[in-house]
């Protein structure tokens, strides 16, 4: 699962400026479903979309919610395998399609954006690595502080996330998670928000996440 914070965000959004109209997807409004062809690569201009996976007894788990100035549906994009996951629009959104021509006319243009989209990736494959890792060896409060740290940016010490995905990233239920956040808000390592999670003491969190 990933959290809003690591999601790849672009730099320079005037690069998808007059590249096609955007399409409207209205709340609900499914964008693509596992199985489908990964014909495109999406902008989300604004609104909300939220990636999930689903059961063919119907059950859901989501994965990761994005907001504007996004972009997703890489992996089976570049990978050209079928969708692995299923995104729908939580509110309405104005979303730009990119094929692989409109793709390949973006990284001629602008070489550093491929940088910056391997740099993500790496991060993405880096984050996925310790979160594997800390789910076989860590105690639950270790591999909710590394979770925490792990998503923090240097221009923002607020990440988003809901108790419900902490639980699904780390692998334990979600009464632990509110007890040991709760515990670290005593310590005065965070504060708890709606959906959010501030940090204020990252070092000391750090400290712990990591001490042997």
């Amino acid at each position: 699962m990933t959290t809003e914070a690591n999601v790849f965000r672009l730099k320079n959004r005037e690069i998808f400026d007059n590249l096609s109209a955007p399409k409207i997807f209205e709340k609900n409004k499914i964008i693509y479903t596992q199985g489908d062809e990964s014909n495109f690569i999406y902008f989300l201009v604004n609104g909300k979309v939220q990636i999930y996976v689903s059961s063919p007894s119907g059950s859901e788990k989501i994965l990761t919610t994005f907001s504007g100035g996004s972009l997703f549906g890489k992996s089976a994009f570049f990978d050209k395998l079928p969708r692995a996951s299923c995104a729908r629009a939580l509110k309405k959104s104005e979303i730009i399609q990119i094929d692989k021509y409109m793709m390949t006319e973006i990284i001629s243009t602008h070489p550093q954006f491929a940088i910056e989209m391997l740099e993500y990736l790496s991060k993405t494959i880096r984050l996925f690595s310790n979160q594997i890792e800390n789910i076989s060896f860590l105690q639950a409060d270790k591999r909710i502080a590394i979770f925490i740290i792990d998503n923090l940016t240097p221009e923002n010490n607020v990440i988003t996330c809901t108790h419900d995905e902490i639980s699904n990233t780390v692998g334990a239920s979600r009464v632990t998670v509110s007890k040991i956040l709760n515990r670290f808000v005593q310590n005065g390592w965070i504060d708890t928000l709606y959906r959010a999670i501030s940090v204020k003491d990252a070092r000391a969190l750090t400290n712990f996440a990591f001490a042997e």
